[in-house]
This record gives structure tokens, C-alpha cells and sequence, in this order.
């Protein structure tokens, strides 16, 4: 069994130690590729499904309205819009903003 007293030699525990990816590390980002590329490799020779281990799933559905903050819809959404029309005044009023000014400036400048 496993003893309570670790020593230098335990292999074991410096090969976690070795692993974990710390706060401020200058190459953890390598660190980290190199553990995900591992885990894949893994992941293939078990035969496991395409998708990749620890990414996020995305909408794939229709494009949705776009919004103020050009925010991806969640990949749980069903495409229903039930807003009540804000989001829409909200980006007229921004829009018609912008064209009336440039509109008055060339108005402006017609003549020059």
C-alpha cells in the first residue's frame, strides 16, 4: 500500500505536482495545450464522439435580430423572438442618429 510519509522519490505526487497549472505562470498556456492535446488523444483511442472535450456548444440555428451588443444567442435557444420591441427602437434610434447627422453634413458640404 501507500505510506503516509512521502519521500523525493514518489513519483506519484511530483508528476501531480507537475500537472497542475498555476495562477500567473509564464507557460502555463503551453502547459494547458499540451494537457488538452493529451486528454484528445486519449479521447480518440477510447473512440469517444466527435465533439472536443471542455468546448463550450454553440447555437446553430436561424441568424438571429441582431441586439446592442452583437451577443451570440445561447446554444439552449429555440429561436423564438419574445422581446417586446425595445432591443428594435433602441438600434432605429441609434441608426436614424447617425444618418440624420451625416445627412445634414453633406447637405452642409453640398456646395463646396
Amino acid at each position: 500500500g501507500m505510506s503516509l510519509a512521502r519521500g523525493v522519490e514518489d513519483e506519484g505526487m511530483e508528476g501531480r505536482k507537475k500537472a497542475m497549472i498555476r495562477q500567473g505562470d509564464p507557460m502555463a498556456m503551453h502547459a494547458w495545450k499540451k494537457q488538452q492535446e493529451e486528454q484528445s488523444k486519449q479521447a480518440s483511442a477510447h473512440g469517444s464522439s466527435g465533439a472536443a472535450v471542455g468546448q463550450k456548444p454553440v447555437y446553430k440555428g436561424p441568424q438571429p435580430k441582431p441586439n446592442r451588443y452583437g451577443s451570440r444567442p445561447g446554444y439552449r435557444w429555440d429561436g423564438i423572438d419574445r422581446g417586446n420591441g425595445f432591443e428594435d427602437r433602441v438600434l432605429e434610434m441609434l441608426h436614424s442618429k447617425g444618418r440624420k447627422r451625416e445627412e445634414a453634413y453633406k447637405w452642409s458640404s453640398a456646395d463646396m
